[in-house]
């Protein structure tokens, strides 16, 4: 289909020029949480040539029918290298085909990578969680302390590894209301734009959880109610695959949360 489109025209592909400032921008790393693959390096061919194997992935799809198609958009806007994020083959790929991921959570990570290059210009080379005591003041500290009391590595553990079957506990949903619940708190704003933007994702991503548990949840004391797989086949066999799919993206929802989290952890641990 994509190669239809492209061929009718109808494909609102970026430039070699996008494609290089994009690159440019993030170091030639790719921009997905925690993956820092490079995408550029010499080539075994010739001393005189380089790979690219990254790729440009446009933040709303290129066409309709693609995940995110924004119709508001102009052609222009819709290739200019506002909407566009730079990746790896695997992660382009990823994102160019599920619609799991929001348009706002692929912004905060174009935006979190481009942070983490001009880091690295202004620092020297750092792991995306580096110890710069001094990019953090005291109250993005405190700040820091609260998120990771609440998503301790034992509770993103849990959320990450829940299967969400009939009955889903209120361990699991509870770290999310707690941080929900500082959301507009103006407390918990952190001052560090890094920081701020990786609490705005985890609470966006949270917000996007609920909008689909909620569908087919119903709370109990200690824990709700979810999808009882093999009731729903008993009453309709030929739903098995759909109630099926639904658990599915509950999963990669839940696990989606567990990527900032894990990363404002990691940044406290490596700041204590």
């Amino acid at each position: 289909m994509q190669e239809l489109l492209r061929m009718n025209g109808k494909r609102d592909d970026f430039s070699n020029g996008v494609k290089i400032e994009l690159a440019g921008r993030v170091g030639w790393i790719c921009s997905f949480p925690n993956c820092g693959q490079s995408t550029s390096g010499p080539s075994h061919d010739s001393p005189e040539k380089m790979i690219k194997n990254g790729t440009a992935a446009h933040i709303t799809a290129a066409a309709p029918g693609g995940p995110r198609y924004d119709p508001s958009l102009t052609p222009e806007q819709r290739r200019s290298i506002e909407n566009g994020i730079w990746m790896c083959p695997r992660h382009g790929s990823l994102i160019d085909k599920d619609s799991a991921y929001s348009t706002s959570d692929i912004k905060a990570w174009k935006n979190h990578a481009e942070n983490i290059a001009r880091r690295n210009l202004e620092y020297g080379p750092t792991s995306q969680v580096a110890n710069f005591s001094a990019l953090y003041s005291p109250k993005d500290l405190k700040i820091l302390s609260a998120y990771s009391g609440i998503f301790t590595w034992a509770v993103i553990e849990r959320i990450r590894g829940e299967l969400f079957g009939s009955k889903v506990s209120h361990d699991v949903t509870n770290p999310l209301d707690a941080a929900l619940g500082m959301e507009n708190n103006p407390a918990y704003v952190f001052q560090n734009t890094t920081l701020e933007e990786l609490r705005r994702t985890l609470n966006s991503r949270i917000w996007n959880f609920y909008r689909h548990f909620s569908q087919q949840s119903g709370g109990m004391i200690g824990y709700y109610d979810y999808i009882d797989i093999h009731e729903c086949t008993r009453r309709d066999p030929n739903r098995r695959a759909y109630w099926e799919n639904e658990i599915y993206k509950t999963q990669v929802l839940a696990r989606l949360i567990c990527e900032p989290a894990l990363e404002l952890l990691k940044i406290k641990e490596n700041n204590s």
